[in-house]
């Protein structure tokens, strides 16, 4: 058995880890790979059987680990003549780790055939290749591997400014550091990451994931259960995913998603291999869906059929206008003749909108006012979903019925946690309302919202794409539920079950 190089490196790491406070790496988004998740990570990348050279990148390199896991694959390959690693990292304080780690690979393959070489770059991997960014120059990697800082920049930041045409609202530093290695790999080169999962979705993400759909081909996407365990003890909030492609325009027949349980990803739980364009969405948003099981896939292929969204339909989600804390000067404990409600999260109730309701800090009225106005809404009848749950909720799609003739007043105020499903013209009919109540409650559309986004987040963007059936079935599924007068979750499960026979 060929010893392995990763352990020691892990070694080293845990005695660095030892001495680093979580804090002090959190303040720069460095979380450390662990060996079995390296081990995997390399395990993706080709044989290489007949390079005889091979040129490597890891940017954002740590202590090394995923370098090393590539070294321990690559070092018994016969044709291989030199093998040549470039390391960027922008933290001084794990420089004389990452070098310990090199240097120990070096002294390991000093009787090999292979001769290894190694750069370590001390700086910022984005900022010091802007000049590649911006030039049509030839990628110069084979191979790029990578843990990327997650963490979220300033749009006006250097590294941001320098990849504005990727760039939409509030970025995420791991996605330009995948742009960036990207775009310095060769034609066909691998493109090995674990990074958060958010990019696959959402209008922030929108012009990188389009950039970045355009130049690869994606063939493998693992995922984990557990977003707990994937760093050891570092607590990742986000979604985290390993993802290998290949710099391409010529995109595979089929794409493999997998999962496990957590950091050992020797036991999958789940394995499939689908169909490309099925993975990737048809519509400008191009979502990358991330099924988890097989009733995920069915639910896909259910929903593929459905030639609808909301746009088309002639409704819109859109986000309460109502921000408190901006609006504190307009907000109200008591009623009034100048006041219309204001509605909270806390006002659901089993599908329907129940007020007032009193709860401390979230005054149930607002002015109605010439300055506030602009912050309220026509009473009409809207389905409402919330737009923040939990971690520990069940559902993502929490929808409630908010019916005009319920609340005498010209106007109403949700506010900004609130989502609203609103007919664009006209008023909604009954069965209209009640049609898509049972849809966005049932499962079908929660576990597909599940698959689009791995966020507690409820986005506009996601909810408006979301694939719907023809409006009159929506009417047809809206008569049923409103002959039963049942709006659990149960009974909208049984009539939209029924309808599309599943």
């Amino acid at each position: 058995m060929q010893e392995s190089l990763v352990n020691e490196v892990q070694e080293y790491t845990n005695k660095y880890l030892e001495k680093k406070s979580k804090k002090d790496r959190k303040k720069i988004g460095q979380f450390f790979t662990p060996a079995a998740v390296a081990d995997f990570m390399a395990s993706l990348s080709g044989d290489y059987e007949n390079f005889e050279e091979l040129n490597i990148l890891d940017c954002g390199s740590g202590t090394g680990i995923l370098a090393t896991a590539l070294v321990d694959k690559f070092k018994t390959h016969k044709n291989l003549k030199r093998l040549h690693i470039d390391l960027y990292e922008v933290d001084s304080d794990v420089l004389p780790i990452l070098t310990k780690s090199m240097e120990y690979i070096k002294h390991k393959l000093e009787n090999s055939p292979i001769k290894f070489t190694y750069k370590i770059i001390h700086g910022n991997f984005v900022t010091l290749n802007v000049d590649n960014w911006n030039s049509d120059s030839v990628g110069r990697y084979d191979l790029v591997i990578s843990n990327p800082p997650y963490k979220k920049i300033s749009k006006s930041c250097e590294e941001a400014v320098a990849m504005n045409s990727i760039v939409h609202g509030q970025p995420n530093i791991y996605f330009l550091f995948m742009a960036m290695a990207l775009k310095l790999l060769k034609e066909n080169g691998e493109f090995i990451f674990i990074n958060p999962r958010s990019f696959t979705s959402g209008l922030y993400f929108k012009k990188f994931r389009t950039w970045f759909l355009e130049n690869v081909n994606i063939s493998r996407i693992h995922l984990f259960v557990s977003r707990k365990n994937v760093f050891g003890n570092d607590q990742v909030l986000q979604e985290t995913i390993i993802l290998k492609a290949v710099k391409s325009r010529l995109n595979e027949d089929m794409m493999c998603i997998s999962e496990s349980t957590d950091s050992d990803l020797s036991k999958n739980i789940f394995q499939i291999y689908m169909p490309y364009d099925t993975v990737i969405t048809k519509n400008e948003n191009k979502f990358i869906l991330l099924p988890t099981n097989e009733e995920d896939v069915k639910i896909m292929n259910l929903m593929s059929n459905w030639k609808y969204n909301l746009v088309k339909l002639g409704y819109k989600l859109k986000t309460g206008p109502v921000v408190d804390f901006r609006s504190l000067e307009y907000l109200k404990n008591e009623p009034s003749n100048e006041t219309v409600p204001l509605l909270w999260l806390h006002n659901f109730n089993d599908g329907l909108i129940r007020f007032p309701v009193t709860k401390d800090g979230k005054p149930p009225y607002i002015l109605n006012n010439s300055e506030s106005k602009k912050l309220l809404l026509k009473n009409k009848d809207y389905l409402l979903l919330k737009r923040f749950t939990s971690k520990e909720e069940k559902r993502r799609l929490q929808a409630a019925i908010y019916s005009s003739k319920e609340f005498n007043y010209p106007q109403i105020g949700f506010e900004n946690h609130l989502n609203y499903i609103v007919k664009e013209s006209g008023n909604m009919e009954l069965n209209e309302l009640f049609g898509l109540y049972a849809l966005f409650n049932c499962d079908i559309l929660d576990k597909y919202y599940r698959i689009v986004n791995g966020s507690t987040q409820v986005n506009a963007t996601e909810v408006n794409s979301m694939p719907l059936p023809e409006k009159e079935l929506i009417v047809r599924i809206g008569d049923l539920i409103l002959k039963e007068n049942d709006l659990s979750v149960d009974k909208c499960n049984d009539i939209v079950n029924n309808i599309f026979n599943i």
